[in-house]
C-alpha cells in the first residue's frame, strides 16, 4: 500500500465528489507515475488555495487511459483531459470546515524533509507526488481522528 499525495483545485475535489469519488484523472506529463500506481493505494487530496488536506480515497484500479474532459485545468493547458484514470472508492472524505492545515504536517511528513524547513510548500507543487509507508500511515490516522 503506497500513498500519494494529489495536489488539486477546490474545483476539481468538487467535481471529483460529484462523481461519488469514483474516479481520479492524472494529467498526461504523470504517465510514468501512473503506471507506478496501484490497486490498495490511497490518493490524499490537499486543496491549493486553502492550504489544506481534504480527503482520503482508495485506489481500486490499474490506469487506463480516457480522453474526455472531467476536469479542469487552471494552468497553461485549457485542453488537458487528465487522460491518465483510475477507478476509486471514498474512504476519509473530510467536510470542509474539518479539513486539516497542511502546515500542521510540514515538520511531521518524510515527503518534506527534502526542502528546507521553511521552504516546505515547495513539496506541494507539481498535481502528484509518491509518499513513504510512514506518510500514508500518518495522513490516514490523522484523517480517521478528525472524521
Amino acid at each position: 500500500m503506497s500513498g500519494w499525495l494529489i495536489i488539486s483545485s477546490k474545483q476539481n475535489l468538487g467535481i471529483t465528489s460529484k462523481l461519488n469519488f469514483a474516479q481520479q484523472g492524472l494529467k498526461k506529463r504523470h504517465r510514468k507515475k501512473a503506471h507506478e500506481i496501484e490497486p490498495g493505494d490511497y490518493f490524499f487530496y490537499y486543496i491549493t488555495g486553502e492550504q489544506k488536506l481534504a480527503a482520503a480515497v482508495k485506489v481500486n484500479s490499474f490506469v487506463t487511459e480516457d480522453s474526455d474532459k472531467i476536469w479542469v485545468n487552471l494552468g497553461k493547458d485549457s485542453q488537458e483531459c487528465y487522460p491518465w484514470r483510475f477507478q476509486i472508492s471514498p474512504h476519509l472524505i473530510l467536510d470542509e470546515q474539518r479539513w486539516l492545515n497542511m502546515s500542521e504536517f510540514s515538520d511531521k511528513l518524510l515527503h518534506f524533509r527534502k526542502w528546507p524547513a521553511k521552504n516546505w510548500r515547495l513539496g506541494l507543487q507539481g498535481q502528484i507526488h509518491a509518499l513513504r509507508d510512514e506518510d500514508t500511515q500518518l495522513l490516514l490516522k490523522a484523517l480517521s481522528r478528525v472524521q
